[in-house]
């Protein structure tokens, strides 16, 4: 969402950078582009006259591809700094308003057809940048889709590529097979063909090493029926093979570069798909007996009780249809734990995936699953919400810790709004923070990587 140009003070200014930041994070809450200039509109509730002419100066100078769409966001400031806000600018007198849905924006009467219109201006200046990155990336090249070929054909990486529905382009089984790939990167830029190129044998290169670090490779299983069949690459379920599809959905492989830190996720994903088979042939076992697993888990379901039962009379209110699910034939605490336990074959794999992740893989791979999640749970899930959090935090512990984070909590807390969520709103405090994320600490020791199927470097 940010381009260099963003944060060059000859062309922009500290008020366009600030609120690209908080747009961005109304996309990646809410995975609308073309609304978010009107749901982030409390922005303009705060700012001056003279703020929102910097604004408007930096989104008139900006190179961007989508510029037009900030310059369109400029010139609706005037109108923009009018709506009301339920608990921002509440309104003072009864008056006919609109309200827009889960923002707290009320439109006045006599503004209505703003939002709509400004919609109808990203939504054009949205689909305009799409098509100049299309007219931008459009260059073939026939000695790079052919070297390609000669490539896989010669050497028969151990992997699949793959096309819309899974179907199978190219086989590592049939590797001198190439005509049914050919036909499909005939037509892709020749920028994505280098691209796919790379991505092909990053994921040989991790699949080699992790099959050369294996004492035992037959005792692998094959993959769970249930597999997921996507991602950046995935476990095919039939073929036991790293799967690499070309027509991904929500990606463009065929198009120009891929975006920034893609290739470490998709190292780290590969080296994660491969773990879960580690973790199913049972290599990660648990540690502890039964008995003392138990009583951790009981822990972890009292902490999450007291929580509940102290929470503020709002937040118990907002989830007490929730909590009242949970409560069926458990206390919420408990059936909160076990939801949690059911995050665990992804923690097992990451103990294996780890050791065969680069640096900036392990990196990328944490901050990609320590995110905001918001959008995954409504406001009356918050205990399923803080479950999550706090299983995911653990991605940041010793187990899988991010070398680059200093301050773990700090990390959580201020990148994924637990904030306010969780502190602010007087749901936790610090103390409870660090009891609750402990539990989850002392259960996830609970296993540990059976050294005897590995040879570790």
């Amino acid at each position: 969402m940010l381009y260099a140009s963003d944060f060059d003070p000859d062309v922009s200014h500290p008020e366009l950078a600030a609120y690209l930041l908080v747009h961005g994070d109304h996309i990646a809450v809410t995975g609308e582009v073309t609304t978010a200039a009107v749901h982030a509109a409390a922005w303009w509730l705060e700012r001056t006259d003279e703020e929102c002419e910097a604004f408007r100066v930096a989104a008139t100078r900006s190179p961007r591809p989508d510029a037009a769409a900030f310059r369109a966001l400029a010139a609706a400031t005037g109108w923009l700094r009018e709506l009301r806000h339920e608990t921002l600018r509440p309104l003072v007198v009864v008056s006919p308003h609109r309200s827009i849905p889960r923002t707290g924006l009320l439109v006045p009467k006599h503004l209505e057809a703003e939002p709509p219109a400004l919609v109808a201006k990203w939504t054009a200046a949205a689909r305009d940048a799409l098509a100049g990155f299309h007219r931008t990336w459009r260059r073939r090249d026939p000695e790079a889709v052919r070297a390609l070929c000669d490539w896989l054909a010669t050497e028969a990486p151990p992997l699949l590529v793959t096309a819309r529905g899974g179907r199978t382009l190219w086989d590592a089984d049939a590797p001198a097979e190439i005509a049914p790939l050919a036909a499909v990167l005939a037509d892709a830029d020749a920028v994505a063909v280098d691209a796919i190129a790379a991505d092909l044998r990053l994921v040989e290169r991790h699949t080699r090493t992790f099959f050369g670090a294996l004492v035992d490779p037959s005792a692998l299983p094959s993959p769970a029926p249930n597999t997921e069949q996507r991602g950046l690459s995935y476990l095919h379920a039939e073929r036991r093979l790293i799967a690499y599809n070309l027509h991904e959905p929500g990606m463009e492989r065929l198009v120009g570069p891929p975006l920034p830190y893609e290739r470490d996720m998709l190292g780290a994903r590969t080296a994660h798909e491969w773990a879960h088979l580690a973790d199913a042939a049972g290599w990660v076992p648990r540690t502890v007996t039964p008995e003392r697993f138990a009583e951790l888990r009981t822990a972890l379901a009292t902490l999450l009780d007291r929580a509940i039962a102290t929470a503020p009379a709002r937040v118990r209110e907002q989830t007490r249809d929730d909590v009242g699910e949970l409560s069926r034939d458990a206390s919420p605490g408990t059936v909160l734990a076990r939801i949690l336990l059911t995050r665990m074959p992804d923690y097992r794999a990451n103990l294996v995936a780890r050791r065969f992740m680069s640096e900036p893989e392990r990196e990328t791979y944490v901050r990609h699953n320590v995110r905001a999640l918001r959008a995954e749970y409504p406001p009356p899930a918050l205990w399923r919400m803080l479950v999550r959090h706090l299983y995911e935090y653990q991605y940041l512990g010793p187990g899988l810790g991010s070398r680059a984070i200093a301050d773990p909590r700090a990390y959580l807390v201020h990148s994924t709004w637990f904030d306010a969520d969780f502190i602010a709103s007087g749901v936790l405090d610090e103390a409870q923070f660090d009891a609750l994320a402990d539990a989850v600490a002392r259960l996830c020791a609970c296993y540990a990587v059976e050294e005897t199927r590995f040879r570790f470097a």
